[in-house]
């Protein structure tokens, strides 16, 4: 082969080996940045999200509701909004419900989007057969903008939709 052709073939070589080393390096940023993330919201759950959620439980528990608060961590070959780590609250109209047999409760969940940097909140107001609607709430938050007085705004205006969806 010719001398010249080797050096295009060795430099078209170091090109490919620098720009899949830079794509690993990419990738491992993208995972570190993601598991902070995630941990910001593993922190934020633990010490605003949950308190305020067993506040709202032991209320709804007093006034005759049943209430499930779940954390869960996400599923990697899930699809969908449940597979994204998130903090859910469950109500159902029976004190004594057992939310184990039937995962289909009206809800509140904060989910961490790790893809997007942000917490969105996913409503559901559908009592077991019934109406009502589940979504994504409009507003979204970041790990620093998401206060305590939000928390609980958002649990109350979730909560209310909930209840009087009959």
């Amino acid at each position: 082969m010719k001398e010249e052709n080797i050096n295009k073939l060795n430099s078209l070589f170091s090109n490919l080996k620098s720009e899949e080393q830079k794509l690993k390096e990419s990738m491992e940023k993208k995972k570190s940045e993601d598991d902070l993330f995630i941990e910001g919201f593993r922190t934020l759950c633990k010490n605003f999200i949950d308190p305020k959620m067993q506040e709202f439980r032991r209320m709804l528990r007093e006034n005759g509701f049943g209430c499930k608060i779940s954390f869960n961590e996400e599923i990697k070959n899930g699809l969908g909004i449940n597979s994204q780590t998130n903090i859910k609250l469950q109500i159902s109209r029976n004190v004594d419900s057992n939310f184990y047999v039937n995962d289909k409760f009206p809800h509140i969940m904060f989910v961490a989007d790790k893809n997007l940097k942000r917490i969105v909140i996913h409503q559901d107001t559908i009592f077991q057969n019934g109406t009502g609607n589940a979504a994504l709430k409009e507003k979204n938050y970041t790990l620093d903008n998401l206060s305590e007085e939000d928390i609980e705004r958002e649990i109350l205006e979730s909560v209310e939709n909930i209840l009087v969806n009959k």
